[in-house]
Protein backbone atom coordinates (compact mmCIF):
# COMPACT_ATOMS: atom_id res chain seq x y z
CA UNK A 1 0.00 0.00 0.00
CA UNK A 2 1.42 3.37 -1.05
CA UNK A 3 1.52 6.32 1.39
CA UNK A 4 0.60 4.23 4.44
CA UNK A 5 1.85 6.89 6.90
CA UNK A 6 -0.24 9.58 5.18
CA UNK A 7 -3.31 7.33 5.12
CA UNK A 8 -2.98 6.74 8.87
CA UNK A 9 -2.70 10.48 9.43
CA UNK A 10 -5.94 11.12 7.51
CA UNK A 11 -7.75 8.44 9.54
CA UNK A 12 -6.43 9.98 12.79
CA UNK A 13 -7.66 13.48 11.91
CA UNK A 14 -10.95 12.18 10.46
CA UNK A 15 -11.71 10.49 13.77
CA UNK A 16 -10.62 13.62 15.62
CA UNK A 17 -13.01 15.92 13.71
CA UNK A 18 -15.78 13.37 14.20
CA UNK A 19 -15.21 13.17 17.99
CA UNK A 20 -14.95 16.99 18.19
CA UNK A 21 -18.34 17.38 16.45
CA UNK A 22 -16.96 19.24 13.43
CA UNK A 23 -18.72 16.65 11.23
CA UNK A 24 -21.56 14.20 11.86
CA UNK A 25 -22.76 11.07 10.13
CA UNK A 26 -21.12 10.89 6.73
CA UNK A 27 -20.67 14.63 6.20
CA UNK A 28 -17.40 16.38 5.39
CA UNK A 29 -14.14 15.15 3.89
CA UNK A 30 -10.37 15.39 4.25
CA UNK A 31 -7.46 15.23 1.85
CA UNK A 32 -3.69 15.35 2.00
CA UNK A 33 -1.32 16.20 -0.85
CA UNK A 34 1.27 13.43 -1.10
CA UNK A 35 3.35 14.88 -3.95
CA UNK A 36 3.09 17.60 -6.61
CA UNK A 37 0.78 15.47 -8.78
CA UNK A 38 -1.51 13.59 -6.40
CA UNK A 39 -3.42 13.56 -3.11
CA UNK A 40 -5.25 11.14 -0.84
CA UNK A 41 -8.91 11.81 -0.07
CA UNK A 42 -11.52 10.21 2.15
CA UNK A 43 -14.13 7.99 0.47
CA UNK A 44 -17.70 8.90 -0.32
CA UNK A 45 -20.40 8.21 2.28
CA UNK A 46 -18.32 6.59 5.02
CA UNK A 47 -18.70 7.53 8.69
CA UNK A 48 -15.34 8.64 10.10
CA UNK A 49 -15.88 6.59 13.23
CA UNK A 50 -15.43 3.47 11.07
CA UNK A 51 -12.83 4.81 8.61
CA UNK A 52 -9.88 2.53 7.79
CA UNK A 53 -6.47 3.17 6.20
CA UNK A 54 -7.43 1.13 3.13
CA UNK A 55 -10.52 3.30 2.52
CA UNK A 56 -8.47 6.27 1.26
CA UNK A 57 -8.48 7.04 -2.45
CA UNK A 58 -5.42 8.38 -4.31
CA UNK A 59 -6.33 10.92 -6.99
CA UNK A 60 -4.36 12.93 -9.52
CA UNK A 61 -4.88 16.67 -9.95
CA UNK A 62 -7.53 16.04 -12.60
CA UNK A 63 -9.62 14.02 -10.14
CA UNK A 64 -8.81 10.63 -11.70
CA UNK A 65 -8.41 7.63 -9.41
CA UNK A 66 -4.82 6.37 -9.26
CA UNK A 67 -5.37 3.87 -6.46
CA UNK A 68 -8.23 2.81 -4.22
CA UNK A 69 -11.22 0.51 -4.11
CA UNK A 70 -13.74 3.05 -2.85
CA UNK A 71 -15.43 5.93 -4.62
CA UNK A 72 -13.77 9.25 -3.66
CA UNK A 73 -15.61 11.95 -1.78
CA UNK A 74 -18.33 13.71 -3.76
CA UNK A 75 -16.38 16.94 -3.10
CA UNK A 76 -13.31 15.77 -5.03
CA UNK A 77 -13.70 18.73 -7.44
CA UNK A 78 -13.40 21.12 -4.49
CA UNK A 79 -10.11 19.52 -3.38
CA UNK A 80 -8.72 19.37 -6.93
CA UNK A 81 -9.51 23.05 -7.54
CA UNK A 82 -7.90 24.21 -4.29
CA UNK A 83 -4.74 22.15 -4.83
CA UNK A 84 -4.42 23.47 -8.37
CA UNK A 85 -4.91 27.09 -7.25
CA UNK A 86 -2.75 26.99 -4.12
CA UNK A 87 0.69 25.33 -4.16
CA UNK A 88 1.06 26.21 -0.47
CA UNK A 89 -1.90 24.02 0.51
CA UNK A 90 -0.92 20.51 1.59
CA UNK A 91 -4.13 19.55 3.44
CA UNK A 92 -7.84 20.32 3.21
CA UNK A 93 -10.60 19.62 5.73
CA UNK A 94 -14.25 20.24 4.83
CA UNK A 95 -16.53 20.40 7.88
CA UNK A 96 -20.17 20.88 8.77
CA UNK A 97 -19.79 22.22 12.31
CA UNK A 98 -22.83 23.77 13.97
CA UNK A 99 -21.95 27.45 14.34
CA UNK A 100 -20.26 27.67 10.96
CA UNK A 101 -23.34 26.04 9.41
CA UNK A 102 -25.52 28.76 10.96
CA UNK A 103 -23.45 31.35 9.07
CA UNK A 104 -23.59 29.17 5.94
CA UNK A 105 -27.37 28.83 6.19
CA UNK A 106 -27.77 32.58 6.60
CA UNK A 107 -25.13 33.21 3.91
CA UNK A 108 -23.11 35.50 6.20
CA UNK A 109 -19.36 36.06 6.02
CA UNK A 110 -17.39 36.02 9.27
CA UNK A 111 -15.99 39.52 9.90
CA UNK A 112 -12.85 39.90 11.99
CA UNK A 113 -14.24 39.30 15.47
CA UNK A 114 -11.00 38.67 17.45
CA UNK A 115 -7.35 39.51 16.76
CA UNK A 116 -6.36 35.86 16.29
CA UNK A 117 -8.58 35.67 13.22
CA UNK A 118 -6.47 38.13 11.25
CA UNK A 119 -3.22 36.44 12.22
CA UNK A 120 -4.29 32.79 12.02
CA UNK A 121 -6.90 32.79 9.25
CA UNK A 122 -5.92 35.80 7.12
CA UNK A 123 -8.79 38.14 7.98
CA UNK A 124 -12.50 38.11 7.18
CA UNK A 125 -13.75 34.68 6.13
CA UNK A 126 -15.92 35.06 3.07
CA UNK A 127 -19.10 33.22 2.22
CA UNK A 128 -19.33 31.76 -1.28
CA UNK A 129 -22.19 32.31 -3.65
CA UNK A 130 -24.44 29.28 -3.49
CA UNK A 131 -23.56 26.33 -5.74
CA UNK A 132 -24.74 22.71 -5.43
CA UNK A 133 -22.69 20.27 -3.34
CA UNK A 134 -20.12 18.33 -5.34
CA UNK A 135 -20.33 20.65 -8.34
CA UNK A 136 -17.51 22.23 -10.30
CA UNK A 137 -19.28 25.57 -9.73
CA UNK A 138 -18.91 25.09 -5.96
CA UNK A 139 -15.21 24.29 -6.41
CA UNK A 140 -14.64 27.42 -8.51
CA UNK A 141 -16.59 29.62 -6.11
CA UNK A 142 -14.69 28.21 -3.11
CA UNK A 143 -11.32 28.96 -4.73
CA UNK A 144 -12.43 32.51 -5.52
CA UNK A 145 -13.71 33.23 -2.00
CA UNK A 146 -10.83 31.42 -0.28
CA UNK A 147 -8.22 33.51 -2.10
CA UNK A 148 -5.00 33.45 0.01
CA UNK A 149 -6.78 32.78 3.33
CA UNK A 150 -6.99 29.65 5.47
CA UNK A 151 -10.76 29.12 5.36
CA UNK A 152 -13.95 29.78 3.45
CA UNK A 153 -17.63 29.32 4.32
CA UNK A 154 -19.72 27.52 1.69
CA UNK A 155 -23.21 28.99 1.34
CA UNK A 156 -25.97 26.63 2.56
CA UNK A 157 -23.31 23.97 3.15
CA UNK A 158 -20.37 24.18 5.59
CA UNK A 159 -16.74 25.29 5.58
CA UNK A 160 -13.35 24.46 4.14
CA UNK A 161 -10.08 24.85 6.02
CA UNK A 162 -6.63 24.57 4.45
CA UNK A 163 -3.12 24.28 5.80
CA UNK A 164 0.40 23.12 5.21
CA UNK A 165 -0.49 19.97 7.19
CA UNK A 166 -3.59 18.21 8.50
CA UNK A 167 -2.64 19.48 11.95
CA UNK A 168 -2.77 23.09 10.75
CA UNK A 169 -6.02 22.55 8.79
CA UNK A 170 -7.54 20.96 11.91
CA UNK A 171 -6.51 23.97 14.01
CA UNK A 172 -8.15 26.25 11.42
CA UNK A 173 -11.39 24.21 11.67
CA UNK A 174 -11.44 24.51 15.46
CA UNK A 175 -10.68 28.22 15.40
CA UNK A 176 -13.29 28.90 12.70
CA UNK A 177 -15.96 27.15 14.77
CA UNK A 178 -14.94 29.07 17.92
CA UNK A 179 -14.94 32.43 16.12
CA UNK A 180 -18.31 31.67 14.52
CA UNK A 181 -19.74 30.89 17.97
CA UNK A 182 -18.32 34.11 19.43
CA UNK A 183 -19.73 36.09 16.51
CA UNK A 184 -23.20 34.56 16.86
CA UNK A 185 -23.24 35.20 20.63
CA UNK A 186 -22.16 38.82 20.15
CA UNK A 187 -24.97 39.33 17.61
CA UNK A 188 -27.53 37.81 19.99
CA UNK A 189 -26.34 39.74 23.03
CA UNK A 190 -26.10 43.07 21.23
CA UNK A 191 -29.82 43.11 20.38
Amino acid sequence: MHFKKERKEIVRFAKRIYRKGLVSGISGNLSLRVDEKSFLITPRAKCYEKLQVEDMVLLDLEGNIIDGRKEPSSEKHLHVAIYKARDDVKAIIHTHSSCVCVLAALEISLPIILDEQRESLGGEIEITKYAPSGSIELAEEAVRALSYKKAVILAKHGAVAVGNSLKEAYYVCELLEKLSKVYLFTKLLSK
